[in-house]
């Protein structure tokens, strides 16, 4: 049965896809689309649209799960084969489909993280994941050890593989788990905490996991709500009260957003009171430095996804 809305909506889905991959929808294609369509006629419909677009495998992807490993809600309409593999900047992940999340909007703090001079560094890994960020630091940041820590099976069973295809499993302890509790304490010069919409439930394990002798960087992922407007330079009024974190030196990817400031400073505080809690059990007091926000990707309205960077220091107490 022809239906003229089905098929312009068709069209409309297909091109805005087109244009996602950065190619160009052209109305030759059409040709290519079926003309009639039955509802127990599924496959012939989805074999059209995979020669369309030169594939095998097709599948529907929904929201995902608010379950806590953030499993992907998708079904495969064409193929079998639910295993896939992704190439981003020279890295293979490889992944089953229906059971582990990837997105592909993080690909800018990939290469950010493969960048980093970490060479002889310890890295730990709050949410490893399939190793969107510790292969990076593996391949391209030649990180000397990668502690990845990750509670999804899942997506453990798939770094596992992703480790071994790059050729840097021999460089990576994998802890399987809630990271508040199999997180290794005192041995990292960097810890990523990759999670969205935040991770703030893991401060307490990521500060912990920090060096106790030479300090480390926390890199910490969090979605920021924000009005959109800019700010160009910070007010004598916020510069005293950012100042005790460093503030004026802080540098950006954007544009910085008051925001983002506010944000970025309440992190700072949240960290700061951890260490205090710390400093009880050990002789270390600590100065904190905010490095670096980097806005990752956007949602509408206003919703950012950010990185801060904050410089942990210590210094020995003289009491």
């Amino acid at each position: 049965m022809r239906s003229t809305k089905v098929e312009q909506e068709l069209q409309r889905s297909l091109s805005q896809l087109f244009l996602k991959r950065g190619k160009v929808w052209e109305d030759c294609l059409l040709a290519d689309l079926p003309k009639k369509w039955e509802k127990h006629d599924q496959n012939e419909f989805w074999t059209c649209v995979a020669e369309v677009f030169k594939v095998k495998r097709i599948a529907k992807q929904h929201v995902i799960c608010p379950d806590g490993v953030r499993t992907p809600t998708v079904v495969l309409v064409l193929g079998k084969e639910t295993w896939v593999t992704h190439i981003d900047n020279k890295i293979r992940y490889s992944f089953d489909v229906t059971k582990c999340m990837f997105s592909s909007g993080n690909i800018t703090e990939k290469i950010r993280m493969s960048k980093l001079k970490c060479k002889d560094e310890i890295v730990v890994d709050m949410f490893a994941g399939i190793g969107y960020f510790t292969i990076p630091l593996l391949v391209h940041g030649k990180a000397k050890f990668v502690h990845a820590c990750e509670w999804n099976p899942n997506a453990v069973q798939a770094l596992r593989c992703n480790l071994h295809d790059n050729k840097v499993a021999d460089r990576c302890q994998i802890y399987e788990g809630d990271n508040r509790e199999v997180c290794p304490k005192g041995v990292a010069d960097r810890v990523l905490l990759g999670l969205i919409p935040t991770a703030k439930d893991s401060y307490h394990a990521a500060c912990q996991a920090v060096n106790s002798e030479t300090g480390g960087i926390l890199h910490i992922h969090c979605n920021v709500t924000s009005s959109g407007i800019t700010c160009n330079d910070i007010s004598e009024a916020d510069f005293s009260l950012y100042n005790y974190y460093n503030v004026s030196n802080i540098s950006c990817n954007k544009q910085l957003r008051s925001e983002w400031l506010v944000w970025a400073k309440k992190t700072a505080d949240d960290i700061s009171a951890i260490l205090e809690e710390q400093q009880c059990r050990t002789s270390n007091k600590w100065t904190i430095q905010l490095l670096h926000i980097e806005r990752v990707k956007s949602y509408a309205p206003h919703i950012d996804h950010l990185v801060l960077d904050l410089q942990l220091n210590p210094f020995c107490s003289s009491e």
